[in-house]
C-alpha cells in the first residue's frame, strides 16, 4: 500500500475519532499543582426567560475527597440583587443542598439588565448530588422575600454527564450520600 494511502487513512480515522469524542475541555479544567490538582467546571447557564444564572465550580483533591467546593455565579436580571441568602438545589422536588455564605463579587448594569457576581460556597456531595441530577436539576436563588428558579437544559445535561464521568474516575465517590 502506497505512503500516501495509508496517511489518508491514518488521517480520517483520526477525524472521525475527533468527531465522535467529547471534548472534555470545554467543561472541565484540571490543573496540577503542588502537592494537589486544582478542578474547575466551566461555566453552564441556566435560563428562566430573559434572566439567567451561570454557575462555575472550583475545588482541591488531594487525597481525600474534598469538603467543600467553591461556588461562583453571575445572575443576569432586569432586578439588581446585592445581597444573597442562599442558592438551593433541587431534582424533583427533592432538595439536594444549598450554598452556605455569600460574598458579593460585583454589581454592574450592561444593556439595559443587572450583571451580579457573587461567590459562595457547597458541599462536595452537593456537588455530586448536582451533577447526577443532570437536565432535571433546578436552581434557587433566594434573596430576603425573592426566590427566582432557574431549570437546567441541554447544557446542563451534557456538562454533567461528562464531568461525572471524569469526576468518578480521577475522584472517585460518585454515588448520592
Amino acid at each position: 500500500m502506497p505512503l500516501k494511502q495509508i496517511i489518508a487513512i491514518i488521517l480520517s480515522c483520526a477525524l472521525c475519532t475527533a468527531a465522535y469524542c467529547q471534548n472534555s475541555s470545554r467543561y472541565l479544567k484540571t490543573l496540577g499543582q503542588e502537592g494537589y490538582t486544582l478542578y474547575f467546571i466551566k461555566p453552564v447557564p441556566f435560563k428562566k426567560g430573559k434572566s439567567q444564572l451561570i454557575p462555575d465550580f472550583t475545588f482541591q483533591y488531594r487525597e481525600g475527597l474534598p469538603d467543600k467546593v467553591a461556588l461562583k455565579f453571575s445572575l443576569f436580571s432586569k432586578t439588581p440583587f446585592r445581597e444573597m441568602g442562599h442558592l438551593s438545589f433541587r431534582s424533583g422536588g427533592e432538595v439536594l443542598g444549598q450554598s452556605s455564605g455569600s460574598e458579593l463579587m460585583f454589581l454592574e448594569q450592561k444593556k439595559g439588565k443587572w450583571h451580579t457576581r457573587f461567590s459562595t460556597h457547597i458541599s462536595y456531595p452537593t456537588l455530586l448530588a448536582m451533577l447526577n441530577a443532570g437536565e432535571a436539576l433546578e436552581i434557587r436563588f433566594h434573596s430576603q422575600d425573592t426566590i427566582r428558579s432557574f431549570p437546567a437544559g441541554k447544557k446542563w445535561r451534557k456538562a454533567s454527564a461528562t464531568v461525572k464521568e471524569i469526576l468518578g474516575a480521577e475522584v472517585g465517590a460518585l454515588e448520592n450520600k
